[in-house]
């Protein structure tokens, strides 16, 4: 038996003959994605201070390479920020201000320590479910890591805070839109998916060729479908005999 080969209109009568559950499907992953995001994901607020750390200059000769060595300790920067050195004081001050805050290992996961390339600047976001402690969180954090970090490091002379961390209400994640479209894909693919799986189990004859030459069997005949209109008792046309006789 040759291999069946699938056209392009039939692609389109199988999604056709299915529109309804495609549409049904993709409703549903949508209605979905939405309960799930705003039922049961909380949303994350997002607070960012910048820091500088730089050495002292002390002469012209030598400041590209105290640059070089400003860049290069960045990463060293970055690990001690998100170390129990600077953040169980920041813990214990933010306590004291009664700010609820978890562990140092859950602030640690809650505060990230980014910078562009080639820049001394880093910039120290805090994530938090409310924006109120999230800007708490990354202001102590810049505060002790300004103190700390001159007497853990001798190299580490100059210290500023350039921006301190806002109040943003805008929470980051998580993202509604988005969430709510990937739903509404998946329904969708799931939908079609479901529309060709449905066809391709279907072995009910569609076709009266499919007996003639696929199977390659006689055809007796065919019976053709009949309007449900048509179903009545009687006849139609024929007026029905009640019981009453003439005279």
């Amino acid at each position: 038996m040759d291999d069946e080969v699938i056209s392009l209109g039939q692609v389109f009568a199988i999604l056709k003959k299915h529109i309804i559950a495609i549409i049904v499907a993709t409703c549903a992953g949508g209605v979905l994605a939405a309960a799930v995001t705003y039922l049961v994901m909380e949303p994350k607020y997002e607070s960012t201070a910048m820091v500088l750390v730089n050495r002292k200059q002390t002469t012209a000769a030598g400041q590209y390479n105290d640059l070089q060595t400003d860049l290069q300790m960045i990463n060293t920067y970055k690990d001690i920020i998100t170390k129990d050195v600077v953040l169980g004081s920041v813990r214990q001050n933010l306590q004291k201000k009664g700010v609820v805050v978890g562990s140092t290992g859950d602030l640690a996961k809650d505060i990230s320590v980014t910078n562009n390339t080639n820049s001394q600047v880093m910039s120290v976001t805090a994530k938090a479910d409310n924006p109120y402690t999230a800007r708490s969180i990354v202001n102590e954090t810049a505060e002790v890591f300004r103190s700390k970090i001159t007497s853990i490091m001798t190299n580490a002379k100059n210290v500023t805070i350039i921006s301190r961390g806002t109040l943003n209400k805008n929470a980051v994640s998580p993202r509604k839109k988005l969430n709510i479209l990937i739903g509404l894909a998946a329904g969708l693919v799931i939908g079609i998916f479901f529309a060709f799986l449905r066809e391709l189990t279907d072995r009910t004859v569609k076709d009266p060729s499919f007996i003639t030459d696929t199977l390659e069997l006689p055809l007796l005949g065919t019976i053709t479908d009949i309007d449900n209109q048509n179903l009545k008792l009687g006849t139609k046309g024929l007026r029905p005999i009640t019981g009453r006789s003439r005279r």
